[in-house]
Order: structure tokens, then C-alpha cells, then sequence
């Protein structure tokens, strides 16, 4: 996908609460799609102060160069980062280092960044847990992994998967990472001449069981992907595997329960207008033809008429 507008502002609102710094290592070159002229406006909007790194570049791939694109060295350079390198698989786009993440790191590059850069490369490789872990080995203690605009809805044949925001919590969390800053972004696109537009661009405030109502069917068609920042501690590990989150909590709520009096007092009594529903509807939707007919009527009016329940709204920008 690479750094269109709504990832770079979102990568500028980040700066002004964690400053970047030291050297950052890249999953593949990012391709930006906007000028400097473009950044310089957003950075004096959002009231970022970018460093000045003197004479900027312009992008590597030369359709994108004509059109005035900035560099991906002249970007991270300007947000503040001292050195920036890149890996790839291959050397087509010039990479400074060559490997594959579904295999071990080469041993010198251990521990070796200050910052781990992903725009989605992560769903592009088939073996995720190795490649979670690898990101974990290329980062120093204290470092950063930023995944950003990761995609996850509607972003069909992209890659091999589109997470949803709870690999992330639940992956950083198990691992005694502080995650920082997680968002849900929405945004529309669109390609122009090689270069890839978001003229809109929302991001949600990101808890898990925040989007727990929207989970079967109800989240709609809209583009999403994940903005991630998790910190690196001492103890920090990258190969604990996590159990889901929503089963967690279901977990801990049976628990919690366990061994507690009987709720008769809670049941509806028989007879009530409600139990009648209910018995109709049935705690799966399917005890009577009638009560999936009401089940089906009620859903479509759910869905069309009702808002969506969305955790809080944090940003939106318009390109």
C-alpha cells in the first residue's frame, strides 16, 4: 500500500507524543504518494516541527519522482530519524538489506534498530508468527514497531490475511509489550496516475471488545487498516503465542461466575410478553420460522437504519 497522505499524518500526530529517533529499518522502500511541499502543510497544520535535513530527494520509482514525490530517506529523515535503512526479499528496489522473513535474521542485524517500519508488508509474507518474532529480534529494548495503515477490511487478495486490530493487542500485550498507540483507520481511495489517494481518513480510538457489536456481518464495506505502535521492553519476548482476546474475557468472566446461586431471579417469568419473544426468536435466532422471519426483519433494520456503534473517533483529514 505504501505511505499515502492519511499514513504520513497519522506518522506526524505520533511525533508529537513519542519523538523519533536513531535508526529505522524499513519492511521493504516506502513508496510515498505526496511532495514535500505536500508534508511541510500538513506538519504546520497538525503542529509537528520537522527537522531540517537541508536538500530532500525524490521518490525511487520514477513514475512517482515526475510527479514530485518525496523520498522515503527524505520522509523518516525529516520526522525525525538519524539513519534509515530497508530490507527486502529482493534487490528490485534497491533495499539495503536482502532476506527473507519467513526465515531466520541474518545474526548482525540482531538487535541492531531503534525503530521496525511496516505499510502491510507483514500480510505479504506466509509465515506471520516467524515474522512477528523477527521483528521482535531486529528491535534494541526501547525500540518502536510501527504498523502502519496494516490492512485488514476490504482489502481482498492484498496479501495472504488482513489482521484484525486484536492480533495486535493481543500479540503485543501477551508479549509484555507497551503498546502505545493503536487505531482502527477508515479511509476512501483511490489510484491516479500510479499514485494512490485517501481523501478522507478517520481513526478510531482502538480497546479490545471495541468493535465486539460489529463483529458478525455489521462492520460494513469500508477500507480499514491498523495503526500500531508498541514498545519494546526489557523482558519483552516475540514467540509467546496469545489466546484471542474475546475469549479471554469470556473466560474470565465464566470464572467469575462459577460457584454463584442460582439467577432464577433474573429469568423472565413465563408467560410475559417478553418471554414469548424470546421463545419465538430463541437464544440463536432460530426457534420457529416466525422467529427467524423477526430475526432476519430486525438485522436488515439494524444495518440500515441504525448507526454504527464505532469506538471514539480521534482524527479525521481530508487530503
Amino acid at each position: 500500500m505504501g505511505i499515502p497522505a492519511g499514513s504520513a499524518r497519522m506518522l506526524l500526530e505520533q511525533s508529537k507524543t513519542t519523538p523519533y529517533g536513531g535508526t529505522i529499518l524499513q519492511l521493504g522502500r516506502g513508496t510515498l504518494y505526496f511532495s514535500k511541499q505536500d508534508l511541510l502543510r500538513w506538519a504546520d497544520e497538525q503542529g509537528v516541527q520537522l527537522k531540517d535535513i537541508g536538500e530532500t530527494t525524490l521518490s525511487h520509482d520514477p513514475r512517482l519522482a515526475a510527479q514530485g514525490c518525496l523520498s522515503d530517506e527524505s520522509f523518516f529523515l525529516m520526522l525525525g530519524f538519524d539513519e534509515v535503512r530497508s530490507c527486502d526479499i529482493a534487490e528490485w528496489e534497491g533495499a539495503d538489506h536482502i532476506f527473507d522473513l519467513n526465515e531466520d535474521v541474518p545474526s548482525n542485524l540482531i538487535g541492531a534498530f531503534d525503530a521496525v517500519f511496516e505499510t502491510g508488508t507483514i500480510t505479504q509474507i506466509f509465515n506471520l508468527p516467524k515474522v512477528l518474532f523477527n521483528l521482535h529480534q531486529l528491535l534494541r529494548v526501547d525500540g518502536r514497531i510501527v504498523h502502519c495503515a496494516t490492512p485488514s477490511n476490504n482489502h481482498i487478495d492484498l496479501g495472504f490475511a488482513m489482521p484484525c486490530p486484536t492480533l495486535f493487542a493481543d500479540f503485543y500485550t501477551a508479549n509484555g509489550y507497551t503498546i502505545e498507540t493503536q487505531y482502527l483507520c477508515e479511509y476512501t481511495s483511490y489510484w491516479y496516475h500510479d499514485r494512490l489517494f485517501t481523501p478522507r481518513w478517520d481513526a478510531y480510538e482502538y480497546s479490545p471488545g471495541s468493535l465486539d457489536s460489529l463483529t458478525f456481518g455489521r462492520y460494513g464495506g469500508a477500507q480499514a487498516a491498523n495503526f500500531v505502535v508498541a514498545r519494546k521492553l526489557e523482558d519483552s519476548t516475540g514467540d509467546v503465542s496469545p489466546q484471542l482476546g474475546q475469549y479471554q474475557a469470556t473466560w474470565k468472566t465464566f470464572e467469575q461466575q462459577a460457584g454463584k446461586a442460582d439467577r432464577a431471579a433474573g429469568q423472565k417469568k413465563e408467560g410475559s410478553s417478553q418471554s414469548v419473544i424470546e421463545r419465538n426468536i430463541g437464544a440463536d435466532g432460530a426457534g420457529s420460522p416466525l422467529g427467524r422471519q423477526l430475526k432476519r426483519v430486525g438485522e436488515w433494520a439494524r444495518r440500515r437504519l441504525l448507526p454504527r456503534q464505532m469506538p471514539p473517533r480521534k482524527f479525521r483529514w481530508r487530503q
